[in-house]
């Protein structure tokens, strides 16, 4: 590795490090500046629109193991949904270690633990991660310059949505081509199951944001709920592949503000567009809380059925 490629990697290790606490800082920021119009707009809240999407994210988390299973099972690994979404929904508190990337790193350490190859495990990481941007941006763009028209802003959603519906067939050639390279094969049929399941998921997570924005309806009055859904697409597709911004911190909100116009402003509407991820927060922990539960209940109940057979 050449001095000069070690160097970037380095300089990009520490810019993710210290973009997380800069991006917090400055949502921080704008709801102090926007504390008075956001206090009057959470007054207003419809709350049981709010704890529907927190329900929903829920779902989100449910479903999203499945891609994994559909994966795995393409190459012969057999691997259930419960030991899937087990998986993930322990390592759910990964997600906010700064970085961005330790969610997905424990789950390739426990997908390997189950010895599942790393050419299954790279191939599974590859789509998941290709396909929620490219779907996000394929999907969101196409909305955003349906709803907006020829302008700026609407020219550069639907070039990148042109390009990241190239990009599903370069993420399928690559997997073959480059990661199982022959061992394997991904087939056509599987991968485009795999599409159809990240719109599914992609679903999933646009209602809860729309009934995350419903719950404060003088703030969108402007936008309909399949504008908002194609922003919230392209904002979050914009955030991801902002590498220095984990879980596109802070570009998410500013992306996102700057589609939409609303009584609060632009930073107003920045502060209120970044407590979704409050709501994202508390279903992951209700999720990570309630997965414990139950799996202590069920090794409870084997405990209890394998001492009953003993003693019979």
């Amino acid at each position: 590795m050449s001095l000069d490629t070690t160097t970037a990697r380095t300089a990009l290790r520490w810019l993710k490090a210290v973009f997380t606490p800069i991006a917090l800082a400055f949502l921080a920021y704008f709801v102090w500046l926007a504390r008075h119009d956001l206090k009057n707009v959470l007054n207003e809240a419809t709350w049981w629109l709010l704890l529907s999407a927190i329900a929903v994210w829920c779902l989100f988390n449910i479903i999203t193991p499945i891609l994994a299973v559909t994966t795995f099972r393409s190459f012969g690994v057999q691997l259930s949904w419960w030991r899937a979404f087990s998986i993930h929904a322990a390592r759910l508190p990964a997600r906010y270690i700064p970085g961005g990337i330790w969610h997905t790193v424990g789950r390739i350490m426990d997908y390997k633990q189950d010895g599942i190859q790393t050419r299954h495990v790279s191939s599974f990481v590859i789509l998941e991660n290709g396909l929620a941007a490219s779907v996000a941006l394929a999907i969101g763009g196409a909305v955003v310059f349906a709803t907006r028209g020829p302008d700026t802003m609407g020219i550069v959603a639907a070039a990148t949505s042109v390009v990241s519906i190239m990009s599903l067939a370069a993420i399928w050639v690559f997997i073959n081509k480059r990661v199982v390279a022959g061992q394997d094969h991904l087939q056509l049929s599987v991968y485009l199951l795999t599409i159809g399941l990240m719109v599914v998921i992609w679903t999933a997570a646009t209602i809860a944001f729309l009934l995350f924005l419903s719950a404060f309806p003088s703030t969108i009055a402007a936008h309909s709920l399949i504008e908002m859904a194609g922003i919230y697409l392209f904002s979050w597709g914009v955030g991801f592949v902002s590498v220095f911004a984990p879980q596109g911190i802070g570009v998410f909100e500013l992306v996102s503000s700057k589609l939409m116009h609303s009584p609060l402003g632009f930073v107003g509407l920045a502060a209120l567009l970044g407590t979704f991820r409050v709501v994202v927060l508390i279903a992951d922990l209700l999720e990570w809380a309630a997965f414990h539960i139950l799996r202590r209940w069920i090794d409870d109940a084997k405990s209890e059925n394998i001492q009953r057979t003993q003693r019979h």
